[in-house]
């Protein structure tokens, strides 16, 4: 910090409100208001009837000082109270005021709860939706952002958004219509009251004005901070090795306590703001009793009011202490979840522009049949890089295998990906069948093209859950089925409960081998007509690569399959083989005939094969 008295010294860049620039979308004022009246429309009834019951509860809480300042003029003056005087009147006054106060509760608490209903309907659409717009989102637009981002947004902002909102919506309610009523029952004891709030409302409005112009901004920097951080552990934990092997600990460590340092700043720096409005608020309180006071004194000695009614207009005053400080209270966990707000609808929205998925087959790809694959003056390059491919114009014919080989870099895991439809294609096209690969919905390509990569996930659950991913519907044999054609029978015939063996976290661990089966049978199940294979048996290690292998090899047989080879025993069983280099095919044809032509393929082989 750079004083009591300053703002810190850590400044975050204005938040992009656009999506672009590599960042997530953080939404404006106008997507929240839309996204949030969208989801309020169902339950609008019932939000409604809550207003109603918290304002009649509200007035219902005006009983009791109005009483109570009658009771003042029955003692000091005799003026009857309830149309009664003496004792009788008092019976009656304690009457009504315990029968308010039962009322009031009565209607507050329904109007709560109706209220907290409506919100947490509301919180649990957002929650599906933000978590449908995350995984919703293309691979290279994650890749843009930084996982660490989503993550953030998808946990801290949510937790923070339902935390907020659950705890402090209803009370917003309650005192701010508390406020409104006590307002309106001043000045109908004498309008001359309304002084009061003429001179606080310049207070409270410049202390309130002061922590708003910083403090949103504050927690959304704050969030950023948080998001950075996230992404830093994330990366440093996915690539701890990398890490630890060129000695990057204290690199990584460093700039991970950067942003958790500014993050800390930015909290002690909200913090500072809190205490300040605080200030102001008790500063505000002051002036108004001392208000009231010297009105009510103006107004009795010139014989315009009573004693008891300046008595009630002071209770209605000290009764705004608890709705307004409930206010002040509220400002900052609110503006906290406004910030976090923002940041889950920009998720919500960032999707928007995906085309919707209608139902039915595949257009121009009929189902059973191995089609023709296509690629036309394909070009791409990474934003900010490097051309990865240049012009690339080749055919797969119908189901055949073609295997791709060649140096780490040369661009093979990216064509495989522009085929599958994981990154846009910037120039050029992929052609399945008849059918330009572009104007295929996620959905579709999903159904047309397959790839399996060396990283198969498991997902958390039931055996059977993971597969039925695959083909929702799908009976036990046909599971069961597709795991033995990945040689997968033996282990899942030893599992203790069979396909409904949990598996992945807090289950049963399946080893790379048996992760990879399961993602090879989850292909069979899909039955598509093209399969990329991207080093999909890598991480088989040699003792389970034979196998693997073969179970690869049983998954493309029939259909139309791009293998992407780390090995060139698999490039020698391809129908055809592919040799790319800085983003081109240098090289193509039969496993024979590139070893007989005696080129880069042939050196390539050669090298391979020495003491094999």
């Amino acid at each position: 910090m750079t004083g009591a008295g300053a703002t810190p010294r850590t400044r975050c860049p204005e938040p992009d409100v656009s999506g672009a620039a590599g960042a997530l979308h953080v939404a404006t004022g106008a997507q929240v208001r839309r996204i949030l009246a969208a989801e309020l429309k169902p339950h609008l009834v019932r939000f409604c009837a809550s207003l109603v019951l918290l304002i009649a509860g509200s007035a219902l809480g005006l009983v009791t000082p109005r009483l109570m300042g009658g009771l003042v003029d029955l003692v000091r003056d005799g003026h009857p109270l309830l149309g009664h005087t003496g004792t009788t009147a008092v019976w009656f006054a304690a009457g009504a005021m315990a029968a308010a106060v039962v009322a009031m509760a009565v209607l507050t608490g329904f109007g709560y709860v109706l209220m907290a209903g409506t919100v947490e309907r509301v919180i649990a659409s957002l929650r599906e939706r933000v978590i449908a717009g995350g995984i919703g989102m293309t691979a290279e637009r994650i890749e843009e952002v930084g996982v660490g981002d989503l993550v953030s947004r998808t946990t801290d902002d949510v937790a923070e958004m339902t935390r907020a909102v659950n705890q402090s919506l209803a009370s917003l309610a309650i005192g701010g219509f508390a406020v409104v009523v006590t307002i309106v029952g001043m000045a109908l004891l004498d309008w001359r009251f309304l002084g009061v709030a003429v001179l606080l409302l310049p207070v409270y409005a410049l202390f309130v004005h002061r922590y708003r112009r910083h403090a949103p901004d504050a927690y959304l920097c704050q969030r950023m901070e948080m998001a950075q951080r996230a992404s830093g552990i994330l990366a440093s934990l996915r690539g701890l090795r990398t890490v630890r092997a060129f000695n990057l600990q204290a690199s990584r460590r460093s700039g991970i306590g950067d942003h958790s340092w500014r993050a800390v700043e930015l909290g002690v720096w909200i913090r500072i703001l809190i205490n300040r409005l605080f200030g102001g608020v008790n500063l505000a309180e002051y002036l108004g009793m001392s208000g009231v006071l010297v009105i009510g004194w103006f107004l009795v000695d010139h014989g315009e009011v009573t004693v008891g009614v300046v008595t009630t207009a002071a209770l209605y005053f000290l009764r705004l202490f608890q709705p307004i400080g409930m206010l002040v209270v509220l400002i900052d966990p609110l503006a906290s979840a406004a910030a976090s707000l923002r940041r889950v609808v920009g998720v919500i929205v960032e999707p928007d522009s995906r085309p919707a998925e209608p139902a039915g087959v595949v257009s121009g790809i009929p189902a059973g049949t191995a089609p023709r694959l296509r690629i036309e003056h394909l070009t791409f390059g990474y934003p900010g890089g490097r051309t990865v491919l240049d012009d690339i114009t080749s055919e797969v014919a119908p189901g055949t295998v073609t295997a791709l080989v060649g140096a780490s870099g040369a661009g093979k895991s990216t064509l495989g990906a522009l085929i599958a439809g994981c990154r846009p294609v910037e120039s050029g096209r992929v052609v399945i069948g008849t059918t330009d690969a572009s104007t295929l919905t996620a959905g579709q390509r999903a159904r047309a093209v397959c790839l399996v990569t060396q990283g198969a996930h498991v997902f958390a659950g039931t055996l059977r859950e993971d597969l039925l991913l695959a083909r929702p519907g799908a009976d036990d044999p046909a599971l069961v089925d597709a795991l033995r054609r990945v040689g997968a029978g033996d282990w899942v015939d030893a599992l203790p409960e069979g396909l409904d063996t949990v598996v992945g976290e807090r289950g049963q661990v399946l080893g790379p081998v048996e992760a990879q089966q399961v993602a090879l049978a989850r292909v069979l199940l899909i039955d598509p007509p093209v399969v990329i294979l991207d080093e999909a048996t890598a991480e088989a290690g040699a003792g389970g690569g034979a196998a693997l292998e073969e179970a690869a090899w049983n998954v493309v047989r029939g259909r139309t399959a791009v293998v992407i080879a780390h090995r060139l025993d698999q490039a020698a069983r391809a129908d055809e083989v592919w040799l790319m280099e800085s983003g081109r095919i240098v090289e193509r044809g039969s496993h024979r005939e590139l070893v007989e032509q005696g080129g880069a393929y042939a050196d390539l082989w050669a090298a391979w094969s020495l003491g094999r």
